[in-house]
């Protein structure tokens, strides 16, 4: 049985595609002058589609594309109150410097390195949010430039562009204990991400630093991030009650689980801030839409992005033996959830 061979794709191929000599798509692939940025970028777009890189694996251009690889689990791709924003802030920029970004999600369960990554089609990579540090390693060993965005690795040294979390909620428990809090809880998953890791520890720094004891009996720490994330407010109804006593405040992980709360707490009559004050933590628009409205600390996310390409192409322009943690500054935002207490 005859079989019908795919046509290889050369040179040629690209410049009658494009109606340009095929000189003008050597001096793009070799990152040769003599021709526009924009024109470059058209003929190495081109490559890309017509499989020309496919087909020549050994084939690197000696410049990077114009483009970025994002990769993100889906999952918080999907969150339109933090992450996006974030990405927003990427966006812009990228946009600024005539970058484009391509999204690939990544599956912690099922990880797969993304096509563009394996063929060196990417000038840097933006990994958003967490990632396993095995699946990081594989991703370096590409030689692309990273940075970790919301998120850094113990093991694995890159750059990373965080959240001054432990400040954050450091000052959260400042601000509690001068409206004359003293039993003050801590809610939210710590082991969920480092973000929430660090805000925990924060929220110990700030009761010790005040001589105060950090009674567990007020903090849910555990195995909360499910019903959040999927708003099952029945089910963390039924932790709130499990507990021996209840705080005159809870820290919150962040401003989801700060809502969540508030309706949980609601469900039992319990009043906010009347009977508990909350704080939360990023400052998403529905801080300012629930009632009362949340006090929490700010986080600028579009910054954020922003802050991340701008790192990213100084690693691409100069390439750099050292790694940098850019961490982002917080805020206190005052508002209606936190009730001012005496004795």
């Amino acid at each position: 049985m005859s079989t019908t061979r795919r046509k290889r794709i050369t040179m040629r191929d690209i410049a009658e595609k494009l109606n340009l000599s095929v000189n003008a798509v050597s001096l793009a692939l070799n990152n040769k002058e003599g021709i526009s940025e924009e024109t470059r970028r058209i003929i190495l777009k081109t490559a890309t589609e017509l499989g020309y890189f496919d087909e020549n694996p050994n084939f690197t251009p000696k410049s990077p594309f114009k483009s970025i690889c994002l990769l993100i689990e889906e999952r918080n791709f999907r969150d339109t109150y933090f992450y996006t924003k974030v990405i927003l802030g990427i966006e812009n920029e990228a946009k600024r410097y005539d970058y484009d970004i391509v999204v690939s999600f990544i599956n912690p369960n099922n990880f797969e390195i993304p096509v563009n990554v394996k063929g060196k089609r990417v000038a840097g990579i933006l990994i958003v949010g967490t990632i396993k540090d095995e699946h990081l390693m594989e991703i370096l060993e590409y030689g692309i430039p990273t940075v970790l965005v919301d998120h850094a690795s113990f093991t694995v040294n890159t750059d990373a562009i965080l959240t001054q979390n432990m400040v954050g909620t450091y000052r959260a428990v400042q601000y509690l204990i001068k409206k004359g809090h003293k039993q003050i809880g801590f809610f939210g998953e710590i082991d969920f991400s480092l973000s929430f890791k660090e805000r925990w520890l924060g929220f110990n720094e700030g009761m010790r630093r005040a001589g105060l004891k950090v009674d567990y009996e007020y903090c849910i720490l555990e195995e909360v991030e499910q019903h959040i994330l999927s708003k099952n407010y029945e089910k963390l109804t039924e932790i709130i009650v499990g507990l021996k006593k209840l705080p005159t405040a809870w820290v919150c992980s962040n401003d989801n689980a700060a809502i969540a709360l508030y309706n949980a707490l609601n469900a039992l009559n319990i009043k906010v801030p009347d009977d508990i004050s909350i704080i939360g933590f990023d400052d998403i628009d529905l801080c300012n839409i629930i009632r009362p409205r949340l006090t929490t600390i700010r986080v600028n996310k579009e910054l954020m992005g922003v802050q991340a390409v701008d790192r990213l192409l100084q690693i691409i322009q100069q390439p750099e033996n050292y790694h940098k943690h850019i961490c982002m500054e917080v805020t206190l935002i005052e508002r209606e959830s936190v009730k001012e207490i005496f004795g």
